[in-house]
């Protein structure tokens, strides 16, 4: 009778045990899909084309705020955006990198061709919807070179985003059509005209979380793994312990001037993020 009992309670245990992982491992997929249901204003009302110029924002049309970091970098907001999204206008003397996209609201080529005439690389430092947004706007796009990404290029290639990759069904967004020109690999330095930048691959927030490090100028360009708000760690192929070893790596690298793209030194929205 006891070791009828206590094969029963190893059972029931396994039971609920197994059932405790499927729930962790299936949830966040569960809650994506329930947020796509959901109505909500994606574009908010915002300060008049002028406001925060003393501060070194220029409002570039209705919807676009610019800010010069310095000589060589710009950030460029969409602060009426509700995820409050910055991408980065990266330039060396032959070509610039932008460093995200945004969510492809609003056409973020003329605001790049206003800043600079320099050839554009366009590169996401993750493949959330409302970070590659844009990217078919570019000639040039790079991504992270990793066999997993490389994998996703179809016949015609053109790189595939997979639904929880993407997340664009939660607000309704439908992937960007691209085809890969440059890949860049963890590591690898990349020299675009007196000034370079190391890729950094930082998983976490997802799977091909990428960085850009310009270690001459101090600079951090990161993406959703660091930001001054809530960090979203639970989302559909997130992972804490991949989050953990990013962040102890990046402290051993500390930058003069940490960059997100959530955030800029003048412009801020803390609000709440998605994806």
């Amino acid at each position: 009778m006891k070791g009828t009992l206590k094969k029963l309670g190893v059972a029931v245990a396994a039971i609920v045990l197994a059932a405790v992982s499927g729930f962790l491992v299936f949830t966040p997929f569960v809650v994506v899909e329930a947020y796509s249901w959901l109505s909500y204003p994606t574009v908010f009302e915002t300060p008049k084309p002028g406001a925060g110029e003393s501060q070194g924002v220029r409002w570039f049309d209705d919807y676009y705020a610019v800010e010069r970091l310095d000589g060589r970098t710009f950030a460029i907001g969409e602060p009426r955006y509700y995820q409050g999204n910055y991408s980065y206008l990266i330039l060396g003397e032959r070509r610039a990198i932008l460093f995200d996209s945004g969510p492809g609201v609003r056409d973020i080529k003329p605001v790049v061709e206003k800043l600079t005439d320099l050839p554009v690389t366009v590169a996401a430092s993750h493949l959330h919807y409302d970070h590659v947004g844009n990217m078919d706007r570019f000639d040039r796009v790079a991504m992270l070179d990793m066999p997993g990404l490389r994998d996703q290029v179809d016949e015609d290639d053109v790189f595939e985003f997979g639904r929880y990759e993407h997340l664009g069904f939660i607000d309704g967004i439908e992937p960007p059509v691209l085809r890969v020109t440059d890949w860049w690999g963890p590591g690898e330095d990349i020299d675009f005209g007196g000034r370079s930048v190391r890729v950094l691959r930082t998983p976490g927030h997802t799977p091909y979380d990428m960085m850009l490090y310009d270690e001459s100028g101090g600079q951090l360009f990161t993406g959703d793994l660091i930001y001054p708000s809530s960090l979203l760690a639970f989302l559909p192929n997130s992972s804490r312990t991949d989050y953990l070893e990013s962040t102890t790596k990046l402290l051993k690298r500390p930058p003069r001037a940490p960059t997100s793209l959530r955030d800029t030194p003048t412009i801020r929205r803390d609000r709440g993020h998605r994806a």
